[in-house]
């Protein structure tokens, strides 16, 4: 194989790229778009969330679902896209035209590798139960899903239904999908391995604290003192809200609020903490309908009663005499 061919072949990537763009644009934007929509309606047993519900979460699905359409229609209706090269670029006498095509049973390959971000992302939304992270569990579910569409579908139209060009079948575009793994294959890894190292791994990294591993409470378990852990923990009081001082809570949203967690015979309770409007918001629809359930929540762990923090919203109505003791969470997520 001379270098002209192998340039002609590298050039091609640009039809490649083509198909791949839309492939991505419906991938995400779908993806995206499902999980807004979760948060919306309400799944695996949380409340719907109506201000997901806005103009930006449709407008989400369009984008979506028209490059959807289109990655489709040009698997349906294969076509040949004529792709000019400038003659330096192949080192030609003149501009070189090559037929590119816009489906493939080869093109299987390239579907393949959108597999890497789309398994990354449905193990890292299937892990978690908490509600607030429901956008991630439906992105998860739904960009598996059309990872594995598209070949099966690329493949079932070619083969199945006969949606094929016979000039395709003379000569098979395999060079380009080469250059596209030796040119996509890293950035696919580093991208997917980013975004996991910043926003699943630190979730994954911090200790657990529940009814096995905190037995005795937090005099027993120091190593849980000052860290952000993840607690686990059965839920034993609602909200509390605090710290409007007179004003309506019509207008206002309250700043403070706590929920109380029961850790299992003589482990004693954890008070969970928040201490802004919105995460006040966000801990009474993570509460909701949980009474008695387990409850999920990431913060630091320290003892209570504790001078500094004495004025904890509703400690009033927490047992800190109780065998095991009483400490606080208070909530933040956990960072790279």
């Amino acid at each position: 194989m001379d270098a002209k061919t192998i340039l002609k072949s590298f050039w091609q990537l640009g039809s490649v790229i083509k198909i791949v763009a839309f492939q991505t644009l419906s991938l995400f934007f779908l993806s995206y778009g499902a999980g807004l929509l979760a948060m919306a309606i309400g799944v695996r047993g949380c409340p719907p969330r109506p201000e997901y519900n806005n103009w930006y979460l449709w407008i989400v699905l369009v984008i979506g679902l028209g490059s959807f359409l289109v990655s489709l229609y040009y698997i349906i209706r294969p076509s040949v896209w004529m792709q000019t090269i400038n003659r330096y670029l192949v080192l030609a006498p003149t501009d070189v035209n090559i037929p590119s095509f816009s489906t493939h049973p080869l093109y299987v390959f390239i579907d393949v590798l959108f597999f890497i971000p789309a398994i990354a992302l449905f193990q890292g939304g299937r892990s978690e139960t908490m509600c607030l992270l429901n956008t991630e569990w439906a992105m998860g579910i739904t960009v598996l899903c059309l990872a594995l569409f598209f070949p099966l579908f690329r493949v079932f139209c070619w083969f199945i239904l006969g949606r094929k060009i016979e000039a395709m079948t003379l000569k098979k575009p395999w060079m380009p999908v080469v250059w596209w793994y030796i040119l996509a294959l890293p950035i696919f890894i580093f991208l997917t391995y980013t975004y996991m190292d910043k926003n699943v791994f630190p979730r994954l990294r911090v200790p657990v604290v529940n009814e096995m591993t905190y037995k005795g409470g937090l005099d027993k378990n120091p190593q849980f003192t000052g860290k952000i852990v993840r607690v686990q923990g059965k839920l034993v009081r609602e909200i509390a809200k605090c710290g409007l001082f007179g004003k309506d809570p019509e207008k206002f949203s309250y700043p403070y609020g706590t929920v109380l967690l029961d850790m299992g015979k003589k482990n004693g309770q954890i008070m969970v903490q928040v201490k802004k409007p919105y995460q006040v918001e966000n801990l009474e629809i993570e509460a909701e309908n949980k009474m008695g359930k387990i409850f999920e929540a990431f913060g630091y762990l320290s003892k209570l009663p504790n001078p500094k923090k004495r004025l904890v919203c509703g400690i009033g109505k927490a047992d800190s005499e109780q065998k095991g003791g009483l400490a606080l969470l208070e909530v933040e997520m956990p960072e790279e």
